[in-house]
């Protein structure tokens, strides 16, 4: 039987020059490239229809490919997203539901560790903190770069990020070093993701549209590394896979950005597979498929065995026109239920139709009305979603409980394996009424986006005024709190900081974010037993948390109680081992320990993992001035200064330095930037002043 139908389908394609030369490909060996565009809607692609930016490169692939022109994600969220992707399999599989507070289990079967199966050389090139390792997905990776410096501690605005054209170059360099070898390289843009700041040189053009010259900066930059695969001939040998981990609402349904409604806006992604070994190039397919479908495809194109564990289903049977039934399509939008106590948004697409369970039902027949702009739920008996929504959910739970029930003795960690690391409230509500849900609550979150951006335009003076009144209009909004924080902590006001986490711990005592955030915060004003108390509650909450973990090593640092500390740092680095921070810790750890040479080894492995973080660097002056070698000291508290020109400690350092060696001149220069910088309750302060006039009296 077999034999037959490898004879058909070659049949199939000796007989029709339109369809995909599936033989040529299980025959050929290809490398694999993958590249993911954060936050990238479909119709902003001029080959999706776009109007705003001509992406020629971008074109380019669907001129050379096959374009799905509905392709939809399951989660308008970075990483569940890409989790999807990367597994072939939904949140109901997986269990990571939101970006913060979730780990993928080692148990689940990644894209990269199934191509190792087969001796593909594996990397990824990572552009922003939702895709770190400490989340799990650097499973299967031979190399997983995300080096894009200082990881940001979770709640902050926005996500730390690097630039399309870095993520690039680093990509370029590593396939340069490959180029003999069979490869599957995945590629992680993140730069239209808010806030939209492309580089000055697409500022005046796309000055009314800023999200489109983010676009268009990034389709610039593909253009690099398709230059690279043409020039080196490895295009020839390389199956590209297009897509977004979503879109961007920009205002439509009221929503700004994404992560909280689950409309086409954020839903509906760009999908292209390219290659010159498709046999009809620039294809359109217009049936409705998903992101778990990615992994089954690329397993038949390259006549690999699935794996069983796959919930998509291969898109070839599409490609060759042949019979195709498709699946139902489940999504979901939890980050409001999980950090709000807000309705769970879940959904289905089935056929024509999108139903959205909310307390507030919605039904859309995509095929007349892709934008939904008219809701059938009142008008279409909607049950029969229901049912099929109920369906999926029961299968999933089975799945949880069939776990939890073979791990008996350990339920929690059987829970924690399954991705349920939520840092938020708990216990949930278990009924939700028309007030929770998201449509009525959306003034609610449309003020604190506002906030967000005022704060990111410099004003926090206004987004702190929001804040506020949005608190004193509904005093349990969890999330507003926190922002609160935020703003206050980066003014340098820690005690309000400290204050606002304290009103929100009192409506959600179970938030581990907030807890650990309290518990940094607290250590930064030296209330180091408090701080070490709420870090570990933190921890007992969400013990997954790598920069908890960091920052419980810190307070005990801080407290005197070096082993702990040294304990609670490889804990981090256990989880997260690329965290310069953790690093940098272990290095000033070490530099208590009067023991430079293992304290240098530190500096210089966090230095590799962010290249321009100035602690480091101070740390290494620090640690060469121990050794007597005053020269190298100078220069590492120089690249600290020139990284961080507000560094106090490396102001300070040098300046006594250079005096050391008689450079009076230089010394007086970084003497005075240090008492710009530093405030004028420094213990330091006073003989620094004494010293500055000291030097000009001599000079």
């Amino acid at each position: 039987m077999k034999r037959f139908l490898i004879f058909f389908i070659s049949f199939l394609v000796l007989a029709s020059p339109t369809l995909f030369c599936e033989a040529e490909f299980k025959r050929e060996k290809l490398n694999l490239l993958l590249i993911s565009v954060d936050t990238l809607r479909a119709d902003y692609l001029s080959c999706y229809g776009g109007k705003d930016v001509q992406t020629r490169n971008m074109d380019s692939l669907a001129k050379m490919g096959i374009l799905f022109k509905k392709a939809l994600a399951h989660n308008p969220l970075t990483l569940p997203s890409h989790i999807n992707i990367l597994t072939g399999v939904t949140p109901l599989f997986h269990g990571v539901h939101e970006n913060l507070g979730f780990r993928l289990s080692e148990d689940v079967l990644t894209l990269a560790e199934y191509l190792k199966k087969y001796n593909y050389q594996t990397a990824a090139f990572i552009g922003s903190f939702p895709l770190d390792s400490r989340f799990g997905l650097a499973q299967g990776f031979d190399v997983y770069d995300d080096f894009y410096g200082e990881k940001k501690s979770p709640g902050f605005f926005f996500f730390v990020e690097r630039k399309a054209e870095e993520v690039i170059s680093r990509t370029i360099e590593w396939l340069k070093m490959e180029q003999k070898k069979l490869w599957f390289v995945f590629v992680h843009l993140f730069d239209p993701h808010q806030p939209y700041s492309p580089p000055s040189s697409y500022l005046e053009k796309y000055a009314h549209n800023l999200y489109a010259g983010e676009v268009a900066y990034v389709d610039d930059c593909l253009g690099q590394l398709f230059d690279y695969l043409e020039k080196s001939q490895v295009m020839e040998r390389t199956l590209i896979v297009f897509t977004s981990d979503h879109g961007e609402s920009l205002g439509e349904h009221g929503e700004m950005t994404h992560g909280y409604f689950a409309y086409n806006s954020t839903l509906h992604v760009p999908l292209i597979f390219s290659s010159r070994k498709f046999q009809k190039l620039g294809k359109v397919i217009e049936e409705k498929v998903s992101h778990v479908d990615l992994f089954p495809t690329i397993c038949d194109f390259f006549g690999l065995k699935k794996p069983s564990s796959l919930e998509g289903q291969s898109l070839l049977p599409l490609i060759e026109e042949e019979k195709f039934e498709a699946k139902p399509i489940y999504f979901e939008s939890l980050s409001a239920y999980y950090n709000r106590n807000w309705a769970p948004l879940r959904g289905i697409i089935k056929n024509d139709h999108k139903y959205i369970d909310l307390p507030l039902p919605e039904l859309y027949n995509l095929q007349d009305d892709f934008k939904e702009e008219k809701n059938l739920a009142s008008i279409v008996d909607t049950k029969p979603y229901q049912k099929s929504l109920s369906l999926l959910l029961s299968q999933s739970r089975k799945t949880e409980t069939a776990v939890l029930k073979k791990e008996s003795r350990e339920a929690v960690e059987a829970m924690k394996s399954l991705g349920y690391l939520s840092g938020s409230l708990e216990p949930k509500k278990k009924i939700f009424s028309a007030s929770d849900d998201l449509k009525s609550l959306l003034p609610f979150h449309s003020k604190l986006t506002e906030a967000a951006s005022f704060f990111n335009q410099g004003d926090a003076g206004k987004a702190l005024q929001i804040l506020e009144d949005l608190i004193s209009r509904k005093k349990d909004f969890t999330t507003a709190y926190e922002y609160l924080a935020n703003v206050y902590s980066e003014i340098g006001n820690k005690a309000k900081a400290i204050e606002a986490l304290e009103a929100g711990l009192s409506f959600s005592p179970s938030h581990a974010q907030m807890r650990g955030k309290l518990g940094i915060f607290l250590s930064e004003v030296n209330q180091q037993e408090r701080a070490i108390k709420e870090i570990k509650e933190a921890l007992d909450l969400n013990p997954e948390d790598a920069e908890f973990w960091n920052y419980l090593g810190v307070a005990y640092w801080k407290s005197g109680q070096l082993d702990k500390a040294e304990e609670c740092y490889h804990r981090a680095l256990a989880l997260d081992q690329n965290y310069a921070s953790a690093l940098n810790n272990l290095g000033s750890l070490s530099l208590s320990r009067k023991n430079p040479e293992k304290a240098l080894a530190y500096f210089e492995q966090a230095i590799r993992f962010d290249p321009h973080l100035s602690s480091a660097y101070n740390g290494k002056g620090a640690a060469f001035g121990m050794k007597g070698n005053l020269g190298e000291a100078i220069e590492n508290w120089k690249k600290a200064v020139s990284y961080d020109p507000k560094y106090q400690m490396a102001l300070y350092n040098l300046g006594l330095a250079l005096l050391r060696v008689n450079k009076q001149k230089e010394a007086l220069a970084y003497l005075e930037k240090y008492l710009e910088v530093t405030p004028t309750g420094d213990p330091d302060r006073e003989k620094i002043v004494e010293l500055v006039n000291y030097l000009k009296r001599h000079d």
